[in-house]
């Protein structure tokens, strides 16, 4: 089809929005592999002791349910299991090429869980003795491991540092995804020329993720911000914004030096405009985190500022960018229904605070002895 707006697939012209919304909700509990990041760099690194509680469990709950957004996108639960057991990773000559979808579900993110499952387990093991201790719950002896002495807990150390930097590997897949896949696998116009995609979008999802975790430490209480060293947390949520918002400002000069003087470059500025938004909400948060290392109590206000940030920069990199077509020529501006989609976004993000609970009623938020 080629009028009015050139070269349009059949498909395209029917349904311009393949990737649906409920891919946006998705993509802000990918923050949950970020969380897990921090947490094992900062035990590698002997940082952030007293935040990793909160870090861990908080990671795990929502990189727990981060599936639930490509199934509801598909639209057939009853299939889920194929999932794991028909993944298409080796190449072969019925199904040749990589399908990096299958890839991170069938094989990053089963890795990626179970060894942050496995560090979770050991990192709580002596601290689930000493509640078995408190209690006489009969879980929490379960949950120890047999790990019954300070004495074992420094005897497992090594093997926790083993499993944390392995474990490093398959998260740090999942915390630039699903951008990759956009640049990689994907034939949309306004993709393949957002040349910093994947890096923004590693500093994006480490944004979100330290700003749960500063709303995580509010929501325990005002008087424990300093013992879960939320102003660490600022430190960091601060600088991933600033990085944020250089790289939309680098990605932006880009697309004004190489189409400027072009049609494609008219098609861009609706994703400009939006960018503009996101930038300014950025350096907002940015500031707000600044003025938070000195009045911690402001810090309350970082959350949603940076959850303000996010939400448009994801929303304008992952659905409008699908809105100009796949030549490039022009924004469609296609009309959707966000009702029904609006019930599943808030069901998936509902499931990974809802676990986020479940974990935070079983593990310590805080494990008092750090030097055991």
């Amino acid at each position: 089809m080629m009028y009015p707006y050139g070269y349009m697939y059949p498909n395209e012209y029917a349904e311009p929005i393949v990737w649906l919304p409920t891919l946006f909700a998705y993509s802000l509990l990918i923050s949950g592999a970020d969380l897990l990041i921090l947490a094992l760099l900062a035990f590698l690194f002997n940082k952030l002791r007293k935040a990793m509680p909160m870090l861990l469990t908080l990671g795990l709950a929502f990189f727990t349910v981060v599936l639930l957004g490509p199934l509801a996108d598909l639209r057939n639960p009853d299939r889920a299991t194929l999932l794991f057991s028909n993944a298409q990773i080796v190449p072969s000559e019925q199904h040749p090429g990589t399908s990096m979808i299958a890839l991170m579900g069938g094989l990053m993110w089963p890795l990626g869980w179970v060894l942050a499952l496995l560090f979770i387990l050991l990192y709580f093991s002596y601290p689930m003795h000493l509640k078995y201790l408190a209690t006489r719950n009969p879980l929490y002896k379960v949950l120890s491991l047999g790990v019954s002495t300070p004495e074992r807990f420094r005897a497992i150390k090594p093997v926790m540092k083993l499993v944390a930097a392995i474990a490093l590997v398959p998260l740090a897949f999942w915390s630039i995804y699903p951008a990759t896949l956009f640049v990689m696998q994907t034939e949309l116009f306004a993709w393949r020329n957002w040349t910093l995609l994947p890096i923004m979008y590693f500093a994006d999802v480490f944004v979100t993720a330290t700003a749960a975790a500063i709303l995580a430490a509010w929501i325990s209480g005002r008087s424990r911000l300093q013992q879960l060293d939320v102003a660490s947390l600022i430190t960091i949520h601060g600088g991933g914004a600033v990085s944020v918002a250089a790289i939309l400002v680098i990605q932006l000069w880009y697309w004004k030096n190489v189409f400027g003087t072009t049609d494609y470059y008219a098609s861009l500025a609706p994703l400009i405009r939006w960018s503009y938004v996101a930038i300014g909400l950025f350096l907002l948060t940015f500031a707000l985190s600044l003025v938070s290392m000195r009045y911690l109590s402001l810090s309350i206000i970082i959350p949603f500022t940076g959850f303000a940030a996010t939400v448009v920069n994801k929303w304008n990199a992952i659905i409008r960018a699908q809105e100009i077509v796949r030549s490039g020529m022009t924004y469609l501006q296609p009309t959707y229904n966000l009702s029904p989609e609006l019930m599943v976004m808030v069901g998936i993000i509902s499931a990974g605070v809802f676990l986020a609970i479940v974990l935070t009623s079983i593990f310590p938020l805080e494990v008092k002895n750090h030097d055991y």
